[in-house]
Parts: C-alpha cells; sequence; structure tokens
C-alpha cells in the first residue's frame, strides 16, 4: 500500500466524520466547514508530495514487468514516429536523431 492510498482513506473518513458533526450539531457548522477546508487543503499538499508515492509496510517496490511507470528507452535505437515528439519535425521511421534539434528520438514498444 502506497502512503498516498492510506490519505485518500483519512480523507475519506475525515469528510464522514465532518459530515456526522453536521448533522448532529448543526450550530457548528462553520467551524466544522472551515476545518474540513483546512485538512482538505493540507492533505492535498501531502498527497502530491514525493514521500507519498513511497509503499508502506515494509513491502518492498514493484520491479520490472515494463508496466506503464517503465521508462522509455532513448539509446541507440531508432524512433518508430514519423515526427519528432521535441520538436514535431517531420522524419523518416527508424531514424535515431532529429535532423532538426539534434535530439536523441526514444523507442515506442
Amino acid at each position: 500500500m502506497q502512503l498516498r492510498t492510506l490519505l485518500t482513506l483519512v480523507n475519506f473518513a475525515t469528510i464522514a466524520v465532518a459530515i456526522l458533526v453536521l448533522i448532529a450539531y448543526p450550530g457548528l457548522a462553520p467551524d466544522a466547514f472551515y476545518i474540513l477546508l483546512g485538512w482538505m487543503l493540507i492533505s492535498l499538499a501531502l498527497i502530491y508530495s514525493p514521500w507519498a508515492a513511497r509503499p508502506i509496510g515494509g513491502a518492498p517496490p514493484p520491479t520490472g514487468g515494463g508496466g506503464s511507470g517503465a521508462p522509455l528507452s532513448s539509446g541507440p535505437h531508432a524512433s518508430s514516429l514519423g515526427f519528432c515528439m521535441y520538436c514535431a519535425a517531420p522524419i523518416e521511421p527508424g531514424t535515431a536523431r532529429c535532423p532538426s534539434c539534434g535530439r536523441v528520438l526514444p523507442t515506442f514498444a
């Protein structure tokens, strides 16, 4: 489980508690609203922090497999696109470097 998942579950629980407080004590509605608003802003900052993607519970991170998180290869391979993805110049499929901008073109599997 990632830390982001845990923070999301805590956010759902916080919203549920805020709704229960609003139902049980309608006089606390303004206070509950501002507390909930502050919590949501803080939780957004926490969820989108770089360290929030770390797994919790001591489980090792997933490895390999070519999933959606796999980096693009940009070595001596040739591009399969018909254009440069950096400057949009037309190129022949199989070109390793863009003749316009000179960047190495990635290969998409």
